[in-house]
């Protein structure tokens, strides 16, 4: 048996993947152009006998199709990831998922910590961002507080700020010192809130900044009041849990 003889000139077979070229014309057609000039001249070689131009020319048709269709590809994959990506960001930003309002997210006058708006979202705060009049419920631990819900002074709370004290600038003045004046303050803020002088037992309580907190630039005290069972509206108005003979 023997093997056929090998083409004679003209008839060699000169692919030039046509399907890579109408790829890369949908995907990225400045190179499908190149593609296609390839192709032709592949073509006019062929046609004229010259298989060696035209299966060169093929190749290159081929090699400008595949690069033109991978380059499309890419983009319109990294498009997509980028798309996903601030869709994703959207979806999870804190001022507008859940349908709240971005305005909403801006910082809220004082009146919108009281009890003039029942209907608000709770707000968390800096223990010692906390203004004087802000309602809160006593999270339960005797660890310090990084943060603290403040809600509305119509929902049920145990827990009120009846001062802020300001405790001046320039260095730390010591803890000893923070304490005098943050209980000064403090003692003078609760007989005027509930008309009884500050006793041991009395139900109010300072937050005190640390020596790190002053670093970090809060340089004030809080004074609160916390009593034994939660209520609505203002603490003053339920002396009965005010009285200073209840035991702490």
């Amino acid at each position: 048996m023997t093997p056929p003889p090998p083409p004679t000139r003209g008839q060699v077979h000169v692919p030039v993947a046509r399907g890579w070229i109408v790829a890369a014309m949908i995907l990225c057609w400045p190179l499908a152009i190149a593609a296609l000039l390839a192709a032709g001249r592949a073509a006019r070689a062929h046609g004229a006998g010259d298989d060696l131009t035209a299966v060169r020319a093929a190749s290159s048709a081929r090699t400008y199709a595949g690069i033109g269709a991978l380059v499309g590809g890419v983009g319109i994959v990294g498009c997509a990831l980028v798309a996903g990506l601030v869709a994703l960001a959207v979806v999870t930003d804190p001022a507008t998922s859940n349908n709240v309002d971005p305005a909403a997210a801006a910082p809220a006058p004082a009146s919108y910590r009281t009890a003039a708006a029942p209907h608000r979202e709770t707000i968390v705060v800096e223990t010692l961002a906390l203004q004087e009049g802000d309602c809160f419920v006593d999270p339960g631990s005797f660890a310090r507080w990084p943060t603290l819900d403040v809600i509305p002074c119509s929902r049920l709370h145990d827990a009120q700020v009846i001062a802020v004290t300001p405790l001046g600038d320039g260095d730390y003045p010591g803890s000893e010192a923070v304490s005098t004046a943050a209980w000064d303050d403090c003692a003078t803020a609760y007989e005027e809130y509930s008309g009884s002088f500050l006793t041991e037992h009395s139900p109010v309580w300072t937050l005190q900044p640390t020596q790190g907190d002053w670093n970090d630039e809060w340089h004030t005290s809080v004074c609160f009041v916390l009593v034994d069972a939660p209520v609505r509206g203002d603490l003053r108005d339920h002396p009965e849990l005010l009285r200073t003979e209840a035991a702490w």
